[in-house]
């Protein structure tokens, strides 16, 4: 018979539990819900989260699982950076004037060994040029302790902060034997070299080139070394170069030089000595300002028509000083030396050397005599006195007690018609202005042997007479002259004792030999034959020029 089928239960349906279609207020974890089991609901069942609820708490440890990732990152970044820093250099560091940023010990080893070969210092500037020429990179530089001594500075434990400050800060950046901060006060041996260089040998030769350029300068402000004669004032600039090097100076700047491999020491205003005492631009200026105010004279000193000497800002600065203010003072006093000195060296003539050419090419040297310039040197004085007073700006004749027939440079020729007297020869010779011979004759001087030589030397013709007795001195001491001498014509020169006249004493034959004065001399006038005496007479003028010479 066919039993019924019954509802048995499978093994895996035996737990199953079947739910009556009740609703649920609350779940066992206390969150509300609503099902298909419950009253009906459109859209079906779901959960509703409350406030505070796991899904928020899951976004917390997210966060943290986050932060403890960067964290990680954060401290693996930098003990890398400390493991980094403490082997290679920073960025934008320098030694020895050689890039070496983040290179390794042994590349910025080379790197620096490399850069310093070939190294030549040059230390220049206004004129000024002095060289270093190493004979190896050994000598300037120790490239290994170098290296070693910038990376082991790195402080790689803050090397974060080094870095930022490195990267923001280009120009500072060297390694401590790069430079040093020019605004430092650093010593000569302060400052770390090689130990294979030569300090003293490198300072011997640099300071032998400063003194050599200092002479040449006198390191002060004055007058003369702040004239430019190309501009006929004083300057700022022209005072500025005469100021000295600064040695102590120029030798810290070179060696830092050398320290850091820098290839050129240029000189500036802090590599001189500074003038007058430390004066300000200001007050320089101000003192040359009030100088140039003093000197608006500007003439020229003419001496027979000719410009012989001009009075300007170049001779002012002679005789202008700067008190301890700066204050400059324009003296006069010098004048009457400068006049003294003008005259001496240029303006005044007798008795002063000559050297001319005769026409007949016979090349005479002659001094001595009466004859020639003679400046009239107060009166000179006064005349720029009152130039410099008025600021006086033109020409001045210069006032002369005595002319010349021409003006010519002092030791020339300066006469125009005169008469020759060659003792060597014993003959006189009359030239006319243009040089050219007019009158001529044999002669008898005086007699060295007696102690009457006729003098030598560049006369005026003082006079011209006519039947003169001519008188001598006793030199015998017997109460009477030594002679009485009755001549047809005197032209003295020496005075009145000596001159040219005529000899009726003398025989014809002495006038014709050139020895005879050594016997038959004079005693220093100049004997001719009574006709020829009588032609000069007539030819020569008071005033003429009579030379006497050998």
């Amino acid at each position: 018979m066919n039993t019924p089928l019954q509802n048995t239960p499978s093994p895996m349906q035996e737990k199953t539990t079947v739910m009556s279609p009740v609703s649920l207020s609350h779940g066992a974890d206390g969150r509300s819900f609503e099902g298909g089991r419950g009253p009906a609901h459109p859209g079906g069942g779901h959960w509703r989260d409350k406030p505070g609820s796991t899904p928020s708490g899951s976004r917390g440890r997210r966060v943290l699982i986050a932060l403890g990732v960067v964290l990680a990152v954060l401290v693996i970044a930098y003990g890398g950076g400390v493991v980094l820093f403490g082997n290679v250099c920073y960025p934008n560091t320098v030694i020895a004037d050689t890039d070496v940023s983040l290179m390794t010990r042994d590349t910025a080893i080379s790197r620096v060994r490399s850069s310093a070969e070939g190294y030549r210092l040059a230390v220049e500037g206004d004129g000024f040029t002095w060289t270093f020429d190493p004979e190896s990179a050994s000598e300037v530089i120790d490239a290994e302790a170098a290296v070693d001594r910038t990376i082991g500075a790195n402080d790689s434990f803050e090397w974060p902060v080094r870095l930022v400050e490195t990267l923001s800060n280009t120009d500072s950046n060297a390694a401590v034997e790069s430079s040093a901060d020019g605004d430092e006060e650093v010593s000569r041996d302060q400052i770390d070299l090689p130990q294979g260089f030569d300090r003293d040998a490198f300072l011997a030769d640099l300071d032998a080139a400063l003194d050599a350029f200092n002479e040449t300068r006198t390191g002060t402000f004055d007058a003369a070394g702040a004239y430019d004669a190309d501009v006929g004032k004083f300057t700022l600039e022209k005072a500025r170069s005469n100021q000295k090097l600064d040695k102590e100076a120029i030798e810290v700047a070179a060696l830092r030089a050398i320290s850091t491999l820098s290839k050129n020491v240029a000189l500036d205003e802090g590599s001189f000595v500074p003038l007058a005492g430390g004066a300000s631009e200001s007050e320089l200026r101000a003192a040359i300002d009030q100088a140039n105010s003093l000197i608006g004279t500007d003439v020229d000193l003419k001496m027979g028509g000719s410009v012989v000497a001009t009075l300007d800002g170049a001779t002012f600065v002679q005789w202008m000083t700067f008190d301890e203010s700066l204050k400059p003072t324009l003296s006069t006093e010098p004048l009457t030396q400068w006049v003294r000195d003008l005259a001496e060296t240029k303006l005044d003539t007798i008795g002063c050397q000559r050297t001319y050419t005769r026409p007949d090419g016979k090349v005479v040297t002659v001094s001595g005599g009466t004859y020639g310039w003679n400046s009239d040197e107060q009166q000179l004085v006064k005349l720029l006195q009152e130039a410099v007073a008025n600021k006086q700006v033109g020409e001045i004749d210069i006032p002369t007690l005595q002319n010349a027939a021409v003006w010519t440079a002092k030791g020339e020729k300066d006469w125009g018609a005169y008469c020759d007297i060659d003792l060597t020869e014993q003959h006189c010779r009359y030239y006319d202005a243009s040089g050219n011979l007019v009158w001529e004759s044999g002669c008898v001087t005086g007699n060295p042997n007696e102690g009457d030589a006729t003098p030598t030397g560049v006369y005026i013709l003082n006079a011209k007479r006519q039947n003169e007795t001519l008188v001598g001195m006793d030199m015998d001491k017997d109460g009477e002259p030594d002679y009485r001498s009755p001549v047809a014509y005197w032209m003295p020169f020496v005075g009145n004792l000596i001159g040219l006249h005529d000899a009726s004493w003398q025989s014809a034959s002495v006038f014709t030999n050139p020895t005879a004065y050594l016997w038959a001399g004079s005693h220093g006038c100049i004997n001719l034959p009574t006709d020829k005496a009588g032609e000069l007479y007539n030819l020569i003028q008071v005033g003429d020029c009579v030379v006497v010479h050998n």
